[in-house]
This record gives structure tokens, C-alpha cells and sequence, in this order.
């Protein structure tokens, strides 16, 4: 379905606007907002069990992993009331509608994310040289139960996290609770079979690391989107030469390409055409291109004969 609106041509100057929109349902927002309640029900509950089980054996790594899970409800929560604020209608004063909610969530779990990194790596470090006594029965009792709770979460969630943002940030705070159940269990056969308990602080640092790595990638891509830049799937250049090649095309200037929300690109740019009369014919040409060839969600074109200094001009990217 196309939504669009056109306007005649401006006789001084011979401009022509038009938008288009590809539309659809954005990811499934009742879809993910299903997923999220199932995984967050399912991390909750069993973070209470866990914690359970970390105070009756007073097994540090069981209670800290017990936390870790409790992030990863609050991250889950993150997500879930983002993308609720996120499927409202557009108004009068959101006219874009509050698709950025998804993209402010994702931020904030990055945030979320990138101080637990700090946390473990920060406990790690500070385990590192102390000797102390770890019930093992526990911890492999802790680690199978998350492992089924989180089995259950990830294919839930996996297909989602591809394309949005938002459910990527509790994707990742579900890893990261995948993640501590493998390292409890790795860390519980070493300690059984050698005694060697500093392996517990070694193993979680290491995915201390791994976490800060995911938490800088979803914060520089928020960040990216709120800043507007070009998005990475886009070429700026191939479009305008897109453009270019269509008959009757003169010149393409102020290009701007910028992403609403996960997989929503929109685009705009000045189209200067040689006659006014085939207007009609270059735009359909145009959005189906831009649609079609490069996956653009919305699209605003205007169409002139003469390009007209519009005191703009250091918007003007030259390609």
C-alpha cells in the first residue's frame, strides 16, 4: 500500500512534491510485545528461584549470576515498555509518531548493559586472587535451570533481534544470562575436578569483555540514528546515480537519508527535471526505484526545473 500526496506544479518555478511510503505493519509490535511478556515472565520467575538458590548454598557466583538475571528483567522491561510507546498513532505534535520509543529503549539497555560490564569485570578482578569454598551441586543445579528458561527465551526472541534494535537490547541481556549459566557450569566441573576457584572470576571477566563489546554496539547505533547520520545499509552515491539514470533527470541534489526507527529508512532529495510534462512519469520511476531497489520506508521528492538557493546550502552533501 502506497500513502502519498501530490501537488501541482508551481508555475514560476516548475516544482513538483510528492511523498510515498511503503506500509505494512512496522515489525509485528503485538508480536514482540507477546515475546517480551513470555520472556520476561519466564527470566523473572525463575531469577527468584535462582536467588533461592544462591542464599541457601551461599554460593557468591549463584547469588551474583541471580542478579545478572535480574538485569535482565529490568532490560526486558526496558524493551517492553518502549515498544508499547512505540506502536501509538501519529498526532498533530508527533508527526512521526513515537516510533524513536524503540530506539530510546535500546539506549538505555546499552547503557544498562554496558554497566554490568563494568560490574563483572569490576567482581572479576577483585576475585581474582581470594581462595573460597563453592557447593558445585548447587551451581549446576542453578546453571540447567537457567539454561532451560533461556533456551526457551532465545528461540522466542532470536527472529526479532535481527531487524529491531530495541528486542536486540533484550536479546543481549538474555545472552548475557545464557552466557552466566554456561560459565557456572564450566567453572563448577573445574573447581570439582581441580579446586582451582579463581577460574570463576577468570571465565566471568572474560564475558565481562564480550558484554562491553555488545553494549558499545547498540549504543553507537542509537546514538547513529538520534545523530541522523546516512544508515549503514545505504549508499548515498549508488542512489543518486539511481536517480541520475532515469530519463529526463538533469541533476539530484540535497539528498538526505536517515533512519526513523530499525528498519525504517527515509529519504528526501531535490530532483531537477528537463520538462515539466513528463514530471508525473520520473516520480513514479523514482519512488518505485527507491522503494524497491533500496528498501527505503518513506520518501519525499521535489521536482523543479530550476534549483532555487533556498539559504541551505551547507546541507547540500556534493557526492
Amino acid at each position: 500500500m502506497q500513502d502519498h500526496s501530490e501537488h501541482t506544479p508551481k508555475q514560476a518555478t516548475g516544482q513538483h512534491s510528492r511523498h510515498a511510503s511503503s506500509g505494512g505493519s512496522f515489525h509485528g509490535i503485538n508480536a514482540d510485545a507477546r515475546i517480551l511478556k513470555i520472556t520476561g515472565w519466564l527470566t523473572g520467575i525463575y531469577f527468584i528461584i535462582e536467588l533461592g538458590l544462591g542464599f541457601y548454598s551461599q554460593s557468591i557466583a549463584v547469588i551474583s549470576d541471580a542478579f545478572h538475571t535480574f538485569s535482565a528483567v529490568g532490560g526486558i522491561l526496558i524493551a517492553f515498555i518502549a515498544n508499547r510507546i512505540s506502536g501509538k498513532a501519529a498526532t498533530i505534535a508527533a508527526t512521526y509518531g513515537f516510533k524513536r520509543a524503540e530506539i530510546i529503549g535500546a539506549l538505555l539497555n546499552g547503557v544498562f548493559l554496558l554497566l554490568m560490564a563494568i560490574y563483572v569485570l569490576y567482581m572479576g578482578y577483585m576475585r581474582l586472587d581470594k581462595e573460597f569454598e563453592l557447593p558445585t551441586n548447587i551451581m549446576f543445579l542453578a546453571a540447567f535451570g537457567g539454561l532451560i528458561t533461556e533456551f526457551i527465551s532465545f528461540k522466542l526472541i532470536f527472529k526479532s533481534q535481527k531487524t529491531n534494535m530495541n528486542m536486540k537490547g533484550a536479546y543481549w541481556h538474555i545472552m548475557q544470562t545464557f552466557v552466566g549459566s554456561i560459565l557456572i557450569i564450566i567453572a563448577a566441573v573445574v573447581i570439582k575436578l581441580t579446586g582451582y576457584t579463581p577460574i570463576d572470576a577468570i571465565l566471568g571477566m572474560a564475558f565481562g569483555l564480550v558484554l562491553f563489546w555488545a553494549s558499545y554496539k547498540i549504543i553507537k547505533d542509537a546514538l547513529d540514528i538520534f545523530m541522523q547520520t546516512v544508515p549503514e545499509d545505504v549508499n548515498i552515491s549508488k542512489v543518486k546515480e539511481a536517480l541520475l539514470g532515469i530519463d529526463g533527470v538533469k541533476s539530484v541534489m540535497h539528498l538526505h537519508a536517515w533512519t526513523l526507527t530499525s528498519n525504517q529508512n527515509i529519504f528526501s532529495a531535490h530532483i531537477q527535471i528537463l520538462d515539466t510534462k513528463t514530471s508525473d512519469e520520473i516520480l513514479r520511476q523514482a519512488e518505485g526505484l527507491l522503494k524497491d531497489k533500496f528498501g527505503f520506508y518513506f520518501s519525499t521528492l521535489q521536482l523543479e526545473t530550476e534549483h532555487h538557493d533556498m539559504g541551505a546550502e551547507d546541507l547540500n552533501v556534493v557526492t
